[in-house]
């Protein structure tokens, strides 16, 4: 895959503008070679997204980090389809974290489960560790920080700053308002999802609305050294989607030195 953005848009679905596309970024402060892939809002419900397993399992990550809502109050309880597609993609993964989601948190609250306890457990089922405000090391020897969801974006300056105290140079988060927190003197890349892309867009993916405080729609953002990707998600809690592709993001390690960042 070339070093600069490359994006490879499945053709189902995409002449009504809400196929499938894999968004393929480089980060220079990423180890060379080392591929992180990103999962965002599957909201399944009851098919399993048969094109996200199957590009996973094409693409083999080291990493597959899943930021959040793969199910939501629409799915059964418990919802066994996303814990199923959960399970076949972390199995073609070396390893895989995620974080909570809102709507992971309403369907547990719904069902009058604890929120964080219900999730946490239904990830282990599939294989998947769950970070809320936690810190990991994968075997890579990457620093990964998983941000629990806030109701509050003010609630998120806290875990922002959890990026430089744990040394973490992925940060992935539900929503994207962390990063407006986010050190711009220390380079960590935040992935993030919540937005859908806007969901209902103009034509090229020109979002009209976003559900970020700041403003966060897709695609990349900076803040000094500090670096977003914001998915479009892969599904939806309610139709419709209109000129914005589901998107499955793959970032690879470029390894260009301290202090790269992503090109886009």
């Amino acid at each position: 895959m070339a070093a600069a953005a490359a994006t490879a848009v499945a053709a189902a679905g995409a002449a009504r503008g809400y196929g499938y596309e894999v968004a393929v970024v480089a980060d220079g402060a990423l180890p060379r070679g080392l591929l992180v892939v990103l999962v965002a809002d599957l909201h399944v419900h009851g098919a399993v997204p048969r094109w996200v397993v199957e590009q996973v399992a094409r693409l083999r990550p080291d990493v597959l980090l899943v930021a959040g809502d793969s199910w939501d109050e629409l799915s059964p309880w418990p919802p066994r389809p996303a814990v199923e597609a959960l399970r076949a993609m972390a199995g073609a993964a070396g390893e895989a974290y995620a974080v909570p989601g809102n709507h992971e948190y309403a369907a547990a609250r719904r069902r009058g489960e604890d929120p964080l306890s219900a999730t946490r457990r239904l990830y282990a089922e599939a294989g998947v560790r769950l970070l809320a405000d936690e810190a990991v090391e994968a075997s890579s020897g990457l620093r990964v920080c998983g941000v629990d969801w806030r109701d509050e974006p003010a609630g998120y300056a806290d875990a922002a700053s959890m990026a430089r105290r744990e040394g973490c140079r992925i940060v992935l988060s539900h929503s994207p308002d962390v990063f407006h927190y986010a050190d711009p003197g220390f380079g960590a890349l935040y992935l993030a999802g919540h937005t859908h892309g806007g969901q209902v867009c103009l034509p090229g993916a020109v979002s009209l609305f976003t559900n970020s405080r700041f403003g966060y729609r897709w695609g990349l953002y900076r803040r000094g050294a500090a670096r977003l990707y914001v998915s479009r998600g892969l599904g939806e809690m309610l139709p419709p989607r209109l000129y914005c592709s589901r998107q499955l993001v793959a970032v690879r390690g470029a390894n260009r030195g301290r202090g790269a960042g992503m090109e886009a």
